[in-house]
């Protein structure tokens, strides 16, 4: 046999850098594959943007405005409340003062509207005392949220560059979103809370929490509406509704609590922001505990609660006052915050050198014997009229205390009491927020659990106003703008002017940025002879935008008042804007006014260049002539998406109206776009309808178009509203029977 020649074959070895290549590899492919699908998802707008401030353009300018959907990140069962509509600048102006206020439902102001809230009464009275400076607050609070989304939000208010943010919170630490005894709780650690925050910001998660809810919603057959049955927010949100005093859930709470605001005032300091931090007020004597539960350690709230009424009675208050601060704290029902979070306040206030806002001692002094009551509160923990001004009071004394703005020129100085006998508020606001209230005590925690609380279903109006509150109440798509505005025009209808203009003045504390209320406003304090409060309106809206109407009835205005030499730069602007805007009329009280100041060379070369105009008889317009305006920002563009829609390009005219809206939403528009959205069957079309109802609801066309639209979309509710309406304006309207039909087959 032949030698076979045998060889020993050797892998060699892998090296080092080889496997660490491939382990970077191994790793690299999933993070790609995740990258892409975020990538992807972004591309094609997946998700919600819960970004604190988003872009707002308003006459040119460019503004952030609070998200509407930010809510929702800290909501997944129930449905998220939406916050109010401040807005600022993106470029902070040179002389501009930014404030931030962080809170939740007292803040953003409930059970009143936004007009009420403390931060818009403060920014008035700050703009006062400082002239000088552009005062900007901005109120990012938001009904049922708590220190998980106080904290959550810090960082975006801080890149804002703001010079102060106000705190006010602490009541929802139990039974706000995230909070440890709700629905929305995600456990017990703080740590798996805010990760879950911050993950919400990428696509992706929100994709697998969908995917990973959504399947299990599928195989138990549940969903999150099913969490919107018939209650308050009170009652849906809480799940651990009976919290010991003291227990280790009330302990973990507080210690939350405590780091996520130490977290804000930490990032706050770092970044040389001054933090005006407020204690926490409570109903403490005219609100038994809401619950009061058995305890091995401590005494039932109710037992204590009724020791501070017999000491009371007795004239003993500060034993009083004790007690029904104890009872509170013992109440197992946690919707009032315990002493020991003002405690925490007080600490953290010290600690990091925020400025102390004493609360409590300012509604205790306000209060009879310092028992903090119905006096100032609605119910639990939210205030009157009269808490709220004396909020932005409390927050005003400590801000001008402070000197952080500057010093105060005393001549500028207005005592509270101006702003709470002139504010814009009226009977409406009162009676919707009493209703609202009792709304609330209705149902838990006020009443026993299986009590179903039908107080709104069978709550009967009396009057004018108070249907109108009943029905804001009610029906969620009527907003407070809207309510004001029909009670507008009832008392303009009935020949009451004053009582209009205090609604007109009203919604400005609403929605301040809206040059047509100011118009309508403004227009009806001139034709009243009020000529300095509809200046002081004019004003108002010209720092908003040089609108070409209010520019040339603020002439007027100092005209009537025989002030030409101020009426005179309004007049100029005017033409210098639109040489042809009411030609006649301007040029003739233009010539007017220079002859009255003695400058009659200029009034002599207006009436040489304009001598047959001027000559001309001014045609007389009716006082209460309805005046159709176009808002001159937008007019051009609605007059080409008209002459489109016209000539039957109706995707041209629907893009053209989009684009006035995004510059200047009006009600021109939005009737347009229902009624070209319902043509092409979609749901939005109800929303724009709906949106007109106050300025149209005397068209018959208009309101059988609505009534249409609610059958064809299944709101049946509000569609037999609406047929009620259209019977009586128009009795013998064909399309009646078939809607009665419609509606007669639906259940209530």
């Amino acid at each position: 046999m032949g030698n076979i020649k045998k060889t020993n074959q050797k892998t060699d070895p892998i090296s080092p850098k080889k496997k660490l290549i491939f382990s970077l590899f191994l790793i690299l492919i999933p993070l790609i594959f995740l990258l892409l699908i975020e990538v992807t998802l972004r591309s094609v707008n997946y998700g919600s943007n819960y970004k604190l401030f988003t872009d707002f353009n308003l006459f040119g300018k460019q503004y952030y405005k609070i998200n509407p959907d930010y809510g929702k990140k800290y909501f997944y069962n129930l449905p998220s409340m939406i916050p109010h509509n401040d807005i600022f600048l993106k470029e902070k102006p040179k002389n501009g003062y930014r404030i931030f206020v962080i809170g939740s439902s007292t803040t953003a102001g409930f059970p009143y509207t936004s007009g009420i809230m403390f931060s818009r009464i403060l920014q008035a009275r700050l703009q006062d005392s400082y002239p000088d400076k552009q005062i900007e607050i901005v109120n990012t609070a938001m009904t049922a949220i708590n220190s998980y989304a106080f904290q959550d939000k810090v960082d975006e208010i801080l890149k804002a560059q703001p010079d102060a943010i106000l705190i006010y919170g602490g009541h929802n630490e139990f039974y706000g979103g995230l909070g440890i005894a709700s629905k929305e709780a995600l456990g017990q650690m703080r740590w798996l809370k805010i990760l879950h925050l911050n993950m919400l910001e990428f696509k992706t998660y929100q994709l697998i929490r969908e995917i990973i809810f959504g399947t299990q919603r599928f195989i138990m057959g549940k969903n999150p509406a099913d969490s919107q049955q018939s209650g308050t927010m009170m009652q849906k949100i809480a799940t651990n509704k009976d919290v010991e005093y003291n227990s280790p859930i009330f302990k973990l709470a507080h210690e939350h609590y405590k780091k996520n605001m130490q977290s804000i005032l930490e990032k706050s300091r770092a970044k040389g922001v001054a933090v005006f931090y407020s204690e926490l007020i409570s109903n403490i004597k005219d609100l038994p505990p809401l619950g009061s539960s058995a305890s091995k350690n401590y005494p039932r709230a109710l037992e204590v609660y009724q020791e501070g009424l017999a000491f009371e009675k007795a004239g003993n208050f500060e034993k009083a006052k004790a007690d029904f601060y104890r009872a509170k704290d013992l109440d197992c029902i946690r919707f009032r915050a315990s002493e020991d979070l003002n405690l925490i306040i007080d600490d953290l206030s010290r600690e990091y050198g925020a400025h102390l806002v004493p609360m409590k001692h300012v509604f205790e002094e306000k209060s009879p014997h310092g028992l903090i009551g119905n006096n100032l509160i609605t119910e639990h923990l939210h205030p009157t009229i009269d808490g709220y001004f004396l909020m932005a009071d409390a927050f005003y004394s400590e801000i001008v205390s402070s000197k952080l703005i500057g010093t105060t020129d005393p001549k500028f100085y207005k005592p509270s009491a101006y702003y709470r006998n002139s504010w814009g508020y009226t009977p409406l606001d009162s009676l919707t927020a009493e209703l609202s209230i009792q709304k609330i005590k209705a149902g838990w925690p006020f009443q026993p659990e299986n009590v179903e609380n039908n107080y709104i279903k069978n709550y009967k109006p009396h009057g004018i106003v108070d249907s109108i509150a009943y029905q804001s109440v009610r029906y969620t798509d009527i907003t407070a703008e809207h309510a004001h505005k029909f009670m507008a025009k009832y008392y303009l209808a009935h020949n009451e002017p004053d009582k209009a203009a205090k609604e007109y003045l009203a919604i400005l504390k609403i929605e301040p940025y809206k040059i047509d209320n100011f118009i309508e406003t403004g227009k009806i304090l001139f034709q009243e002879g009020k000529y300095d409060p509809a200046l002081e309106v004019f004003q108002q809206a010209l720092k908003i935008n040089r609108d070409i109407y209010i520019l040339s009835t603020t002439g007027e205005i100092y005209s009537k008042m025989e002030n030409f030499g101020k009426a005179i730069p309004y007049y100029e602007e005017v033409v210098r804007m639109d040489p042809e805007f009411q030609k006649q009329s301007i040029l003739k009280l233009l010539y007017e006014a220079y002859n009255k100041t003695g400058n009659t060379a200029k009034a002599s070369e207006i009436y040489n260049s304009n001598k047959t105009l001027l000559t001309q008889e001014t045609p007389k317009i009716q006082k209460d002539a309805v005046i159709m305006r176009t808002p001159q920002d937008v007019s051009a563009i609605i007059k080409e998406a008209v002459n489109n829609l016209k000539a039957g390009n109706i995707d041209k005219g629907y893009s053209l109206l989009m684009q006035a809206n995004s510059i200047h939403e009006t009600n021109l528009v939005n009737r347009f776009l229902g009624d070209i959205l319902l043509q092409k069957k979609d749901p939005k079309a109800l929303d724009y309808l709906k949106k007109v109802y106050f300025d149209y609801n005397t068209n018959t066309e208009y309101l059988n178009t609505l009534c249409y639209a609610c059958i064809y979309f299944k709101d049946y509710q509000y569609g037999k509203k609406i047929l009620t309406e259209l019977k009586q304006l128009s009795p013998n309207n064909p399309n009646i029977p078939a809607y009665e039909k419609k509606l007669s087959m639906q259940s209530n």
